[in-house]
């Protein structure tokens, strides 16, 4: 198969959840943790709305970052990257106009899937405790909405309901249910509190259920296989790169301002490895052969 004929990022997230193996999709914020996450074998990766506002914009997520700030971010990482990018896009930026646009933009750009949830606008993080959902009804529309602009394309569809720490599990296993009957794709349970809420909701649906392994958040921290064995299809965990990361740079900001500018050497990542990865030994390949600056 030629690059020309290469599966679209949705086509690939597709195959994987056909296949038996759970996917497990770890977040991405900018384009060196991509670089990074792709260089570790992962075969999808997650950009959530919450780090990428933070990273950009250094703002809460809470709706500041629009339809354009996502679309440009994240279809500059569905670009670069090599296996499909699962995109945030809050509740779909405000009407259900606004909505079919996002919908248009993000299959333009190439991503493979795209999270709506049921939350109204303006949205805020999930496992912050304030998470509210509209009323049921009003997110089917935004889920058919979806599906129907989507037409063809190879877009996968992801409806989240944030209900489960205000309206009860069963009530959000009810929701998810009327939203996978309106089109969605993959299910998302926000917030499941313990292991038996996350294996009775993947009991309750014949679609993939989404899991959001949010370190710091509500739901229990399992490995892949772990959330593979209570039914879980797909797994996302978009805190973990950046809060490492967050901490890295913590320790070298603390120790450079007490004097120390190479603390914890060893635990640096390798300066020349970063630049292979953006593909600099290519670039002076090419100016050594064409003679450039």
């Amino acid at each position: 198969m030629n690059e020309h004929q290469k599966l679209s990022g949705g086509a690939q997230l597709r195959a994987l959840l056909a296949s038996e193996d759970i996917v497990a999709a770890p977040g991405i914020y900018d384009h060196m943790s991509l670089l990074l996450g792709q260089a570790a074998g992962h075969k999808a990766l997650y950009a959530s709305g919450y780090w990428g506002t933070a990273s950009a914009y250094g703002e809460a997520d809470v709706g500041i970052a629009g339809m354009s700030d996502f679309v440009s971010t994240f279809g500059r990482f569905a670009a670069r990257a090599e296996v499909p990018i699962i995109a945030d896009a809050d509740t779909g930026f405000g009407s259900l106009t606004n909505l079919r646009r996002a919908v248009q933009l993000y299959c333009q750009a190439g991503i493979a899937a795209m999270q709506i949830e049921d939350q109204p606008f303006p949205k805020i993080c999930g496992h912050v405790g304030r998470a509210t959902s509209v009323p049921a009804q009003e997110m089917v529309k935004r889920i058919r909405v979806a599906v129907e602009t989507r037409g063809d394309d190879d877009l996968m569809v992801i409806a989240r309901t944030d209900a489960r720490r205000t309206e009860g599990l069963d009530a959000a296993i009810d929701r998810l249910r009327a939203y996978s009957e309106a089109g969605a794709d993959i299910l998302f349970l926000e917030a499941p509190e313990n292991e038996e809420e996350i294996a009775t909701a993947a009991a309750a649906f014949d679609k993939p259920l989404l899991i959001n392994a949010a370190h710091g958040g509500f739901t229990p921290i399992l490995s892949p296989s772990g959330y593979a064995k209570l039914g879980a299809k797909l797994v996302i965990y978009p805190a973990g790169p950046s809060l490492s990361a967050l901490q890295g740079a913590a320790n070298f900001y603390n120790s450079l301002a007490n004097d120390d500018a190479n603390p914890a050497h060893d635990n640096m990542f390798d300066f020349g490895e970063i630049s292979r990865l953006l593909g600099m030994e290519e670039i002076v390949a090419f100016q050594d052969l064409h003679g450039g600056a």
